[in-house]
This record gives C-alpha cells, structure tokens and sequence, in this order.
C-alpha cells in the first residue's frame, strides 16, 4: 500500500511545484493549510450564490434584494476602524479568526428563522462582520508569500474553494427544493466556521511582520492628492462597480419572474459559473505574476462586460449560461486581482492606509449600485434592458480609465 500512496503523493508534489514554482517548506505548508480552509469554505460560498433566489421566492421586494446585495459592502465601510484596532504585529491571525467565527456561526441560526425580512438582518451582520477584518487578510497574504509566486499561490488555494463550490452547487439546488433553506445554510455555516479554525493555524513570526503605518482616514485625502494613479485605479473601479452591481438587485427577478427558474435549475447554471471560477484562477493567477494585477484587472472588466448583455438578451435559462460563465471568471479575477493591485500600487509600509482606502470606496460604490439599478427600473420605469445597457457603458468606462494606470510588476520576495 505505500508504494502508490507514495506515489501518488510524488505526483500531487510535482503538480503543486508546476503550479507554484518552488517555495520554502514554510511557505509550501501555510499554503497547504490555506488550502484544507479554503476546500471547506467552498460549499458556504456555494449557499451564499442563492441568497438573492431565496430572498425572492420567501416574497422579497427589489428593494429588499437591493438591500442584501448592498450587505456584501457595508462591513467594507468599517475597515478603517478595523485597520486602527487591529494588531500591528503580535494576535493579526487571532484578530481575523474572532470575527470570521462569529461572524459565520450565525449561519446556523437560520435553522430557527422564517422570512425573507428576518433572513435579511441576520445577512447584515454576518457580513459586518465578515469584511470587518478584511485589511487583516491583506496583511497575512502579504506576510505569508512572497511576491514573486503570491498570485499563483493564491491561485491555486482558490482552486481548492473553487473545486468544493463545484461539486456542492448543483447539490445545494436540489437541497433547497427538497428540504429548504433553514437545513442547507446552517450546515455550510458550519463547515465555514471549520475553515476559519484551521486558517487559524497559519504558521509565521510575529517579528516578520513589517510594522504599518496607521491607516487613519485623515490620510485618505492626502493619499488621492499625492498619487495619481491610485485615484485613477479608483475611479475606475467604481465605474466598473457602480456599472456591474446595478443590474444585481434585477438578476434574480429575470431568473424567477421573467424565466420561472427553479432552484436546481439555478443550481446548474451554479454550476457553470463555478467550472470557470475553478478556471478562472489558475489563469489569473499566472497572469498576476507575470503582468501585474493591474493589468489583471483590466481585463476583468472588459470580460465582465458579458454579463448584463446576456441578461439584456435571454429568453431561457440556458441563455443566461455566458453570464454565469463571466461571472466564474471575473469574481476570480477580481478576488486575487484587486488584492494584489492594492499591493503592487504602493508599499508594505503603506499597505494598510491604501487597503483601508480601497475597502472603503467599495464599501461606498457597493452600498449605492444595487438601488440605482431598481430605481431605475421603479422610479423612472425603464426596461430592465436598458438598466442592464447602461451598466454596461460604466463597466468598459472603467476599463478604459484603467489604461491610465502605469504600474511595474514587483519581483521581490
């Protein structure tokens, strides 16, 4: 029995080094533990892409979908008081793992609630709490990888969150339409609260974390004044966001209302958005690496660009399969891209202010798109065709604002 096992273990050894290179055993082993959480996240991450369909047959209004999609952002709106509170060295990884516990444990509470309103407040606070240590993943990833392998290491462990979200999407589905909402998401909440225990056993030293500047939010305005760039990098992401995000709220209206989907017919559309998210980050990640996560993000933009034009033209479920296909593509894109843009624009030093700063614009653009889309459609009756059109117009704005921005790919360790 060793011999292939231990052949087997050589081959996965020399798949890992060809999808990361070499890396130091300290290295190799924090990314194998990020690995483990990231494959038991991965169903959670499955569940959370049908909490727009839930809200919507429990009898939720756009605007109250609105309200859920805006959720995803307002933890963003506290980074800067996170970035201030956090530890500068000693308890980072203990910081983050409180929240990411609390904040996924209450998951399991939905077992015990009924109702698209009481659905919607216990959103709110998971994701509070949820992005409130965001600037706190920033700074372990930075801490962790080295520069030169970081975006195909984070590749390949979103490969692993990916691979799980796969399997388990078009199983949620058909899990909803059989046994409901109040038994899948406590159980995928439970295994995200497994996944932060173990990301809590990332190993480094307190003294190789280089010490930040504080990230007060007095400096964000001198931050836009002084470097050009970034502010043109920002401007472009809220054209792209605002443009993306307010044709969100109307999505699952399409789906249910206008289509008649059902949820595992949901769930294999899932499921086809979650193939390119397996894809997407291999591609992106050697991307990263070798163009820099500017010239990533770029690209995201332009591909997302895919989706409100399907929405503009479906008239069956399988028309809306480009969609879920770009939107595999562009939320791998944007997760390591953005995170490593942030990085490649400024300095470790600097790293929190900018995080901060980031993580705030979007918590900002995040927390307006999804009701200009409805209001849009409400207020101003416009057909969802052309709310959908003018996203599209800010989405390729804003790639075209990023064209401005010049930045080298750092190699350092």
């Amino acid at each position: 029995m060793k011999e292939p096992f231990g052949a087997l273990g050589a081959t996965l050894e020399a798949w890992e080094a060809r999808a990361t290179g070499l890396l130091p055993p300290l290295v190799r082993r924090n990314m194998r533990v990020e690995i483990v959480a990231a494959m038991l996240f991965g169903p959670f991450v499955a569940g959370l892409g049908f909490l727009p369909v839930v809200l919507r047959r429990l009898g939720a209004s756009p605007e109250w979908i609105a309200f859920y999609l805006a959720q995803n952002f307002i933890g963003f709106l506290l980074t800067s008081v996170s970035v201030l509170v956090m530890p500068r060295r000693q308890g980072l990884l203990r910081f983050g793992i409180t929240f990411w516990v609390i904040s996924r444990g209450l998951f399991v509470l939905i077992a015990f609630i009924n109702g698209a309103q009481a659905l919607g407040w216990l959103t709110l606070f998971f994701w509070i709490a949820e992005s409130f240590p965001v600037p706190v993943y920033t700074r372990l990833m930075q801490i962790v990888y080295p520069a030169r392998s970081r975006g195909r290491v984070l590749a390949l462990i979103r490969v692993g969150m990916s691979t799980t979200s796969l399997l388990v999407t078009p199983l949620a589905g058909w899990l909803l339409d059989t046994a409901g909402y109040q038994v899948l998401f406590p159980v995928v909440g439970g295994l995200a609260v497994l996944s932060a225990l173990v990301f809590s056993r990332l190993r480094f030293a307190d003294a190789d974390v280089p010490e930040s500047a504080p990230a007060n939010p007095s400096e964000f305005g001198r931050i836009l004044r002084e470097d050009r760039r970034f502010g043109l990098y920002l401007a472009g992401l809220i054209l792209f966001g605002v443009g993306l995000l307010s044709g969100s709220a109307l999505y699952p209206l399409v789906q249910v209302d206008q289509l008649g989907l059902s949820y595992s017919e949901i769930g294999w559309l899932g499921l086809v958005q979650s193939v390119f998210f397996l894809a997407g980050y291999p591609l992106w990640g050697r991307l990263i690496d070798r163009r820099g996560g500017v010239w990533v993000t770029r690209l995201v933009f332009l591909i997302a660009a895919v989706i409100p034009a399907s929405y503009m033209a479906a008239t069956s479920g399988w028309m809306l399969a480009p969609a879920f296909a770009a939107l595999g593509v562009v939320n791998a894109g944007l997760d390591i891209g953005t995170l490593n843009t942030v990085m490649q624009l400024t300095t470790p030093e600097r790293l929190g202010q900018y995080s901060a700063l980031q993580t705030t614009v979007l918590g900002l653009r995040g927390l307006a798109a999804p009701f200009i889309g409805v209001w849009l459609a409400q207020t101003l009756a416009l057909p969802f065709a052309v709310v959908f059109g003018l996203g599209l117009v800010l989405m390729l704005a804003g790639a075209a604002l990023l064209l401005w921005v010049r930045a080298e790919v750092r190699s350092e360790a």
